[in-house]
């Protein structure tokens, strides 16, 4: 990895924010990716383990930051890829750790285990504003028009902007329809979070098409010589998807997990119930779900604001394999990618 060494040094601390950041934002009853009943959200091994992870994640910065300082060695991407299995490995020593408190102290003994649902979500769906998407649409015209123009003959990024539409529109339509995180214990504030996390990030999912094919624009100028590539319009490039960034992570400090942190409609006092115990169903800390009995093709993570494949759902295979296939053909060539200066 080329480049000075303040740009090194952003990264890593970067990095560090965004591993760090991530047990806060978690919801409390899914600390490091294992649920725990809503009474056990104070226990000792879970801040304990909070405290090493912390501790991990700063050392782990300054021992990175000092080693690309000290010029030991000219490969900083090995420092970053280094710094994230350092990081992951910490995380998965943290779940552990809790899962192995969980179970010897019997956590879940003696509670009433049950799953809620929101059938309004079914009946009155939180619908995409469309609307949003049209910027995206319109770019990628503006930009196919202007190749035409122009007589070229590379229509990469017209492509790209094309995909674009069409994968976010589709993953709009998936993740409406994905299965909605309601907490047993209560139900109802739970799902007016839910609404409203939902909202939002269906909302910021379109604008960010937009963005994407903004910066595609841009670059399709410079690809057909229209305008000069010079360090400003690169940057000028980079900007809308910037400020997309900028907005996902605003939104993710501001809702928290699965909206989490949002204001509630209306107070709710708690059920009898805890959310059932799901862990069998989730693997490597949390991060990937198999559920053979669960009609469910995309669930909420237990961390991050993102939905991942139920892979026990025979589409969720069909969904990687053609993944795969055009990773595949990307890499023989079949299938050209947009790059600048080609």
């Amino acid at each position: 990895m080329t480049g000075p060494a303040w740009l090194h040094l952003a990264l890593i601390a970067f990095i560090a924010a965004a591993f760090g950041s991530g047990p806060s934002l978690a919801r409390p009853t899914l600390p490091f990716g294992v649920r725990i009943p809503a009474g056990r959200t104070g226990e000792p091994a879970i801040a304990r383990a909070r405290g090493r992870y912390n501790r991990g994640v700063a050392a782990g910065a300054v021992v990175a930051c000092a080693v690309v300082l000290s010029g030991w060695t000219a490969r900083t991407d090995l420092v970053i890829v280094g710094l994230v299995v350092t990081y992951s490995l910490l995380g998965s020593l943290a779940h552990r750790s809790i899962v192995a408190a969980k179970r010897d102290g019997g956590w879940y003994a003696g509670t009433r285990q049950a799953v809620a649902t929101d059938t309004s979500l079914r009946t009155d769906p939180v619908r995409p504003q469309w609307i949003l998407l049209v910027p995206a649409v319109s770019l990628a015209v503006v930009t196919a028009v202007i190749g035409l123009v122009e007589d070229t003959t590379n229509f990469s990024t017209v492509f790209a902007q094309a995909l674009i539409v069409v994968l976010v529109s589709l993953m709009t339509v998936a993740i409406s329809r994905a299965r909605p995180e309601i907490d047993a214990a209560r139900p109802s504030m739970s799902a007016s979070r839910y609404r409203e996390y939902l909202h939002g990030v269906l909302s910021l999912l379109l604008v960010s098409a937009g963005c994407a094919n903004a910066t595609l624009l841009v670059i399709s100028l410079q690809l057909w010589e229209v305008v000069e590539t010079t360090v400003p319009v690169t940057i000028v490039a980079y900007l809308p998807l910037l400020a997309a960034f900028i907005a996902w992570i605003g939104f993710s400090v501001r809702s928290g997990d699965a909206g989490h942190r949002l204001s509630p409609a209306d107070g709710e006092p708690e059920t009898r119930y805890e959310q059932r115990d799901d862990d069998r169903y989730w693997y490597a800390a949390g991060m990937v779900y198999l559920n053979r009995d669960d009609p469910a093709l995309l669930v909420h993570r237990r961390v991050g604001t993102y939905w991942t494949l139920n892979l026990g759902h025979p589409v969720a295979w069909l969904v990687l394999g053609a993944v795969a296939v055009a990773g595949v053909l990307a890499g023989f060539s079949v299938v050209t990618l947009p790059a600048k200066g080609a």
